[in-house]
């Protein structure tokens, strides 16, 4: 009889995201060893995936809580599927109860697909909306990225770095410009 083991993921480094619902489900079901990762599911290169994929035995069940934790696209989704089963182990989902590779069942391996590819689309279909949202807001004049240095500051600064008698940190703390923007412009003005 091999490891009951769990696998979840949150999809960024940032504290505000936690795994403390996946990680309960997970534990509930007796999880011996439970891998975490926190990146995109779009990522296929995730390090503790790879480390549990790599350290499966013949017998081992790996559970997730659901779908979208192991893989956001279907290509990889069933290759990740493909080498769990090749190693001799078994997948099973919490909340997607259709997805249990433990047994021979051929409909829990169409609708993995049909399912894959839906959470792909589902993904597609956001990224799309959010482009056009980006279009629409441009169109209306909101603008995007970094806000430019006000070139007043700017001026000020180049002409105190030409004075030579301040520091580069003392020049963003004079004129409220990062140090950074002002070694560019001193830069784009040929003064270095």
């Amino acid at each position: 009889m091999g490891k009951v083991i769990g696998y979840m993921r949150v999809s960024t480094d940032k504290e505000s995201q936690k795994f403390d619902r996946q990680e309960t489900q997970l534990q509930a079901l007796g999880c011996e060893v439970i891998y975490s990762d926190r990146m995109s599911g779009a990522k296929r290169d995730r390090p503790q995936l790879n480390k549990m994929l790599s350290d499966l035995q013949e017998g081992d069940v790996v559970h997730i809580v659901e779908i979208a934790r192991l893989s956001r696209s279907t290509k990889d989704l069933l290759e990740i599927v493909e080498q769990i089963k090749t190693a001799g182990a078994s997948l099973k989902s919490i909340n997607d109860s259709w997805l249990d590779t433990t047994s021979a069942n051929p409909m829990s391996d169409f609708l993995l697909t049909v399912m894959g590819a839906l959470g792909q689309m589902e993904r597609q279909m956001i990224a799309q909306r959010v482009r056009e949202g980006v279009k629409v807001a441009q169109a209306k004049g909101v603008k995007f990225g970094r806000p430019k240095a006000n070139k007043n500051k700017v001026d000020y600064a180049i002409k105190l770095w030409q004075e030579g008698n301040h520091t580069g940190q003392a020049i963003a703390d004079i004129t409220g410009i990062s140090r950074k923007t002002l070694y560019n412009k001193v830069k784009e003005a040929g003064l270095r």
